[in-house]
C-alpha cells in the first residue's frame, strides 16, 4: 500500500511546491506559470453489463490530466490548479 499523502486545496499549490519531499525549502522558488504546461491523456474504464455475461462490454472515457513541467526537472500535475488560474 502506498503512504499517505497530505491532501490540499489546489489555490495552495504554489506554496506547497515550494518544499521539498524531505521539508527543505527549494532554491531558488519555483513559479508554476514559468513552467511549460503538458497534457496527458487517460482513460477510465467500466465494466457495462453482467461480469460473466459475453455481450458485456468495456467502455473507457478520456481523462484529461495537465501538468507543469519546470527547468530544474520538478514535474507537478496541476489538473485542478489550472481550473483556478488562467491558462
Amino acid at each position: 500500500m502506498a503512504p499517505l499523502v497530505e491532501t490540499f486545496h489546489p489555490a495552495r499549490l504554489q506554496q506547497h511546491i515550494q518544499y521539498q519531499a524531505d521539508g527543505k525549502v527549494r532554491k531558488p522558488p519555483v513559479d508554476l506559470r514559468q513552467c511549460a504546461l503538458k497534457e496527458l491523456i487517460q482513460y477510465e474504464c467500466d465494466l457495462r453489463g453482467p461480469l460473466n455475461d459475453p455481450k458485456s462490454k468495456v467502455v473507457c472515457d478520456p481523462v484529461l490530466k495537465l501538468f507543469r513541467k519546470c527547468a530544474n526537472g520538478l514535474t507537478v500535475e496541476t489538473t485542478s490548479w489550472e481550473d483556478i488560474h488562467d491558462r
